[in-house]
């Protein structure tokens, strides 16, 4: 059996948006109390430098947080925690995340000068 083996130039794609400053983003809200739940709890995305990501709420100016989870677990827990105005996954890639189950195939638009010099050999 025979295989040639062709190496590819590594090309620096950029981010389709780069990661904002800011790491703390306005989830949604949600009602939580009693049988009534008269009570509104603001809750907060925060993007961690590990990739993980977290809620949070703010009581008497002190952050505490719910809940932290990995990058790929963002839509299915804000489907859990039932907030009204969630983020959708657009407004998520504005804020930095990345979907990783998303497209990971680059474009072989910028390989073509690369098959073409392999071409003329």
């Amino acid at each position: 059996m025979n295989a040639s083996v062709i190496k590819f130039p590594r090309v620096k794609v950029p981010a389709r948006r780069p990661k904002p400053r800011t790491r703390v983003f306005w989830a949604g809200y949600r009602y939580i109390g009693g049988e009534c739940c008269q009570e509104v709890q603001q809750v907060y995305l925060k993007r961690h430098g590990n990739g993980d990501w977290s809620f949070i709420i703010y009581v008497d100016n002190l952050s505490w947080e719910l809940e932290r989870f990995p990058a790929e677990m963002v839509p299915i827990k804000l489907d859990e925690y039932q907030l009204d105005h969630a983020p959708s996954g657009e407004r998520l890639e504005e804020m930095g995340w990345r979907d990783p189950s998303g497209p990971n195939v680059f474009d072989m638009e910028e390989y073509k000068d690369y098959f073409a010099a392999l071409g003329e050999e």
